[in-house]
């Protein structure tokens, strides 16, 4: 008969080893069961981890792309805003240089509206979103115009080519005899060259001719952006700026008929051309609308291919939890019956 020593040292020591494995196989399903993902993907899915990595790469870079999208949607819908503001302003003061009967056209009024037209012309075009000017281009960084105003450079610029075609100032009582045709001839060339001639336009913009392109999805980029070097909104400053500071209040009649019609034609092209490019910001928000659409369908696809691998069925997690529950439970059980036995309750 062969005799085999039971020791209760060892029995007491054995659910222990077990208790430290169950307590982390607990812990890690209750993680599955709160993420909904697999504790450790990398050791669930071996040789297909890369796929899942892959493929939750292209899910971020979807979901920046589309955040990015909000911020280009955020700058188009200010920029078309100001754009509309500015062409609503053109075709009122425009409505009213055409229906202000001619012996008040030089009146304080008009120069009045015309000023505050071009500072708010001015103001709209430096409109910024996080700090960003809207109509800088790609030189966004930098307020893209300068105020018109007494010592500014743009206005001491039209001063000098004012006083070197007439030999007077605007507000010399002379400027009442200023011929009909010197006036036309100003307006077409020294004064034109002050807004359209890019040299002389530096004194009111520090824009960027270029304007911003986005990328909006993986394929497709577009103009985000208006310049304040566009033509049409340089034709608005030139039509405010004539009216109001060539000394309109004491030109002849003739005179200031030839300012008046220039002003009036530069501004129903200046609205024309405003009028398009709205429309040219309209189709990148919609562009933009359609990417962030077709991206997200994208995501919901990417979600679900990334949910095959990864994610964990919350009742079978559930389940296993429980049973291993019950076995820490049991084991506890044990662990006190072992504890409770020896010789000494029997001699």
């Amino acid at each position: 008969m062969k005799t085999t020593f039971i020791s209760t040292y060892s029995l007491l020591n054995s659910p222990r080893s077990s208790l430290v494995r169950m307590q982390a196989d607990a812990a890690r399903h209750n993680q599955e069961i709160a993420t909904g993902r697999h504790a450790d993907v990398g050791l669930t899915l071996g040789g297909r981890t890369s796929q899942a990595v892959s493929l939750r790469a292209e899910y971020d870079n979807l979901t920046a792309m589309i955040d990015a999208n909000s911020r280009t949607k955020t700058r188009l819908d200010v920029t078309v805003e100001a754009l509309g503001n500015i062409r609503a302003m053109a075709d009122e003061f425009q409505a009213e240089l055409l229906s202000v009967p001619h012996a008040q056209r030089g009146s304080e009024v008009i120069r009045n509206a015309a000023r505050d037209k071009l500072a708010a012309l001015i103001g709209s075009l430096n409109s910024a979103v996080d700090g960003q000017f809207l109509f800088g281009g790609t030189n966004s960084g930098v307020t893209p115009v300068n105020n018109y105003a007494a010592g500014s450079a743009n206005k001491a610029a039209l001063d000098a080519a004012f006083l070197a075609e007439f030999g007077m100032t605007q507000d010399d009582p002379a400027v009442a005899n200023i011929p009909a045709a010197d006036m036309a001839t100003f307006l077409d060339n020294a004064f034109s060259d002050l807004f359209f001639d890019d040299a002389q336009w530096a004194d009111w913009s520090n824009a960027s001719d270029n304007a911003q392109r986005s990328r909006i999805s993986q394929s497709e980029t577009l103009t985000s952006s208006v310049s304040a070097n566009d033509a049409a909104l340089r034709q608005l400053a030139a039509a405010y700026t004539m009216v109001f500071d060539l000394g309109s209040d004491k030109l002849n009649t003739e005179a200031l008929q030839v300012v008046i019609d220039k002003a009036t034609e530069l501004m129903g092209g200046a609205i024309a051309q405003i009028i398009d490019i709205e429309a040219q910001m309209g189709v990148a928000q919609n562009r933009i609308e359609t990417a962030n659409t077709n991206m997200e369908a994208q995501k919901k696809i990417l979600a679900t291919r990334v949910g095959k691998l990864e994610d964990v069925d919350p009742a079978e997690a559930k389940v296993r939890l429980d049973a291993i529950l019950t076995q820490i439970e049991m084991s506890y059980s044990l662990t006190v019956r072992l504890q409770s036995l020896s010789l000494l309750r029997y001699l």
